[in-house]
């Protein structure tokens, strides 16, 4: 694979080298990559042709400048290994992995739930969705009760951070800048900073642990023949199943592919989902509207920087702007909390604080997807740079 200096390889000649020896390794026979391409024009991420006529796809550790890389790297070899060692059929196959770099089954070119909401119709979308709460049902009821299997594979490809998803590693930090913004805008927050050191414990107690997706967003799924399956697991980890869960509610609380997920759409889904939670023997029912608040807020309070920051200026993401996001996740928390009758003073400000920015970004709409969409409503948008498929 030879290139000129202005078109350096995709592989270098180690990579090439290593990749190789762990091809070699799991079929017992000598492999040859022929070719490489970047995947979503991603530096970190490449899809080698083989010489057998298939190919695989390999994923490299970031540099160490990079935040997190090291953590990111660990924590998707360790999902990945946990997740083949009984082929689950809910992630990439993983093949074998070096210090710098893993190989994964390549799951094709084919759709995604993101493409079905923006680009599909009615019926592809729900079907999808029901798809995807099935996948995250059976991931999260295969793995729980195995949390001594992961903490062995996590402790040996990511022993310097913490064994839990990102998100809970961010919520402290979060924690003080909401109820910055809060105290900012003259908001009463009594109490609230108290029920948000609660939720870690909240979330414990109302939902089992297992494994942790932490960004099971639409393009992060493989959808082919009514099944779907679930890749990049950087931010993942052991905790509380339903901060995945709740994606379906507040919607897609880390994905640039935001709009509105109507009730009619995200309830089947979610149905499909306890429904394999059930298969596997887990009753989350007793405790499912209090898991799920919980889980609502810690995805609100950990967007507490992000908040702070949009009050003074807006910016575009994907298909939206930031503000509808976060009036709409605001909302979703509340709604969730007056339901569960749960976390009665973080609910109050959260309150306060979706009614101050409504009254402060009236221009703030939220979208629709498309494939979901009333006649008239507003659409979201799809990124022109946006892949078609891979």
């Amino acid at each position: 694979m030879t290139a000129s200096p202005a078109n350096p390889p995709v592989l270098s000649a180690a990579e090439t080298a290593a990749a190789e020896a762990l091809l070699g390794a799991a079929s017992g026979a000598r492999v040859a990559v022929r070719s490489a391409e970047n995947i979503w024009g991603r530096d970190l991420i490449a899809r080698l042709r083989l010489d057998s006529g298939t190919s695989v796809v390999l994923k490299r550790r970031g540099p160490a400048k990079i935040a997190g890389s090291t953590r990111s790297f660990g924590a998707e070899l360790a999902a990945l290994e946990f997740l083949t060692a009984e082929e689950t059929g809910v992630a990439p196959r993983l093949i074998g992995a070096s210090a710098q770099i893993l190989l994964m089954e390549d799951l094709g070119r084919s759709s995604s739930l993101a493409h079905s909401l923006l680009t599909g119709d009615r019926a592809r979308a729900e079907t999808d969705l029901i798809a995807y709460g099935r996948a995250l049902g059976t991931m999260h009821g295969w793995s729980i009760g195995r949390a001594g299997e992961f903490a062995a594979l996590r402790a040996r490809h990511a022993p310097a951070v913490p064994d839990g998803p990102e998100l809970l590693d961010r919520l402290s930090a979060g924690k003080e800048r909401f109820l910055a913004v809060a105290a900012r805008l003259g908001l009463p927050g009594a109490g609230a900073g108290d029920e948000i050191d609660s939720l870690g414990a909240l979330l414990r107690d109302s939902g089992p642990a297992g494994l942790v997706h932490g960004d099971p967003c639409p393009d992060n799924t493989h959808i082919a023949g009514g099944t779907c399956r679930i890749f990049d697991f950087e931010t993942s980890g052991w905790g509380p199943i339903a901060l995945d869960a709740v994606y379906l509610l507040a919607p897609f609380p880390s994905c640039w592919c935001f709009a509105t997920l109507p009730a009619s759409a995200a309830g089947p889904a979610l149905a499909a989902y306890r429904d394999q939670l059930a298969r596997a023997g887990i009753d989350v029912r007793p405790s499912w509207d209090a898991a799920a608040a919980a889980a609502l807020a810690a995805w609100v309070v950990a967007r507490g920087a992000v908040l702070g920051r949009t009050l003074e200026k807006d910016r575009d993401w994907g298909t939206t702007t930031i503000r509808p996001r976060l009036l709409t996740w605001l909302r979703s928390f509340t709604d969730a909390a007056s339901r569960a009758g749960v976390l009665p003073r973080l609910r109050s400000l959260a309150e306060a604080l979706h009614a101050e920015l409504g009254r402060r970004w009236p221009s703030a709409v939220v979208p629709s997807y498309p494939a979901l969409a009333d006649p008239r409503a507003p659409l979201a948008r799809v990124p022109p740079e946006w892949p078609s498929g891979d």
